[in-house]
């Protein structure tokens, strides 16, 4: 597949990353010689050094043989103009990174097939939506949906007095026999782990679990985390997906949400933004000012400033006083294992989402959906099963599956399922598949 990337910034430099491993044709274009000079240093893509919305250099960079134009500059309108070009030479499909809402919004002004984009990525939005079900479930290190929703993946810690720690899988069916889930993968000391039936779950392993949404509270009582949902919410930073959080958490009555802002001016447009939300004006570095406004009775503390070693410190400094539950957003991939290895709960990289979003069309035809685990080395893809696919037809249990992967969930016409070795997979089903990172391309392979 022939892709013209433009933008080469940390979203556009971590998709080349993604995309030049699939061995696809992939030209990038920037106007920043020295962001083109340290993609071309490190991937094997054609680099240009220019205006992505001139039409005689997109001419020149082969615009009229390519498949598929990404657009994911820090400007929108630059984004929105590089898809409109790319539309008039016929490329296939057009995606652009865009911030502003209006234009993630149906609309009959501006829709985005008017505008010529097949696809808009908004990257706050994903980010925004990653947060709040992380905070209105405090047990849970990671929740990703599929299955419209009908099936989650919930990443938890397992806790001392776990009625599962110590027990084999063969075991743990028979303790929680009345729901269903699946045990697909386990993270221990930093590795992972697709467990079978003998395989035993240790106290403070993460235990990887599918289940339907109604029983994730099941599942936090398994492992031997406490109910409740948060009530109390800190959050630092009164930025675009600062407050897109504090206003979706607001529509909960039962949550009181405090936003700590340090810049005066960004302070007061939030308060006068968002409603039932308290804004502090301050810094949630200064021990005095948080601890006055009650950081130790907050359930979660999430840092969402513009600064990544501002965020790390302060959810830091949350830890320290013993906030159960911190969530911290970095901008930079580097920052994400390191922020592991020092004891924060979640990280949350706004531009990782993104690429997630929009490597799915890359990828395979197939794929509905594609997630790069936080906590696990590994990757979560939704399948369209067609006529051609190996597995049209067959049991579960008759399908050989690659080594370091397994089925999470199944959609079928009816309704989702959580599957056991004796489900058929048809043509049309969607299939959800748990893999390691070493096992992606043969998993991709069976489903060919």
């Amino acid at each position: 597949m022939k892709i013209i990337l433009v933008g080469a910034g940390a979203v556009g430099g971590h998709l080349a990353g993604l995309i030049s491993r699939e061995n696809h044709d992939i030209t990038v274009i920037d106007n920043d010689p020295e962001k083109i000079a340290s993609i071309s240093e490190s991937l094997d893509v054609l680099p240009i050094v220019g205006n992505g919305t001139s039409p005689n250099l997109l001419s020149e960079a082969g615009i009229a043989k390519a498949d598929m134009l990404i657009a994911v500059t820090a400007v929108d309108e630059v984004n929105i103009l590089a898809c409109m070009i790319a539309r008039q030479f016929g490329v296939k499909t057009k995606i652009a990174r865009v911030r502003n809402r209006e234009f993630s919004l149906e609309q009959e002004v501006l829709s985005p097939s008017s505008l010529g984009i097949d696809m808009i990525i908004h990257p706050e939005l994903e980010a925004t939506n990653e947060i709040v079900r992380l905070i209105r479930f405090p047990q849970a290190l990671e929740i990703i949906p599929f299955c419209k929703g009908g099936i989650v993946i919930v990443g938890i810690r397992v806790m001392e007095g776990s009625p599962i720690a110590g027990k084999s899988l063969i075991d743990i069916d028979r303790v929680v026999s009345d729901v269903d889930f699946r045990l697909i993968a386990i993270t221990r000391d930093g590795t992972g782990i697709i467990p079978h039936g003998k395989d035993h779950v240790q106290y403070d392993d993460i235990v990887y679990v599918s289940c339907r949404p109604e029983n994730m509270n099941d599942m936090f009582m398994m492992t031997g985390q406490k109910e409740g949902e948060s009530r109390h919410v800190m959050i630092y930073g009164a930025s675009a997906i600062g407050r897109m959080v504090a206003e979706k958490l607001a529509s909960d009555k039962r949550v009181h949400i405090k936003v700590i802002e340090g810049d005066k001016h960004r302070g007061k447009l939030a308060a006068e933004e968002l409603e039932n939300v308290m804004v502090v004006i301050g810094e949630a570095s200064n021990l005095d000012l948080i601890t006055q406004e009650g950081i130790i009775d907050q359930d979660v503390f999430v840092a969402l400033t513009d600064d990544d070693e501002n965020n790390i410190v302060t959810s830091l400094l949350a830890r320290h006083l013993k906030v159960p539950k911190t969530i911290t957003l970095v901008g930079k991939s580097d920052y994400v294992p390191i922020v592991k290895t020092i004891g924060l709960d979640i990280t949350i990289n706004a531009n990782v989402l993104t690429s997630n979003a929009i490597f799915k069309y890359i990828r395979h035809k197939g794929v509905i959906s594609l997630r790069h685990m936080i906590g696990i080395k590994g990757e979560t893809i939704e399948f369209l099963v067609d006529a051609k696919s190996q597995i049209v037809g067959k049991q579960i249990k008759d399908i050989k599956f690659p080594p370091g992967s397994i089925v999470v969930a199944i959609e079928h016409e009816h309704g989702p399922e959580i599957p056991v070795g004796s489900t058929n997979i048809y043509i049309g089903d969607k299939v959800v598949i748990f893999c390691l990172s070493e096992s992606v391309k043969a998993v991709l392979k069976l489903f060919g």
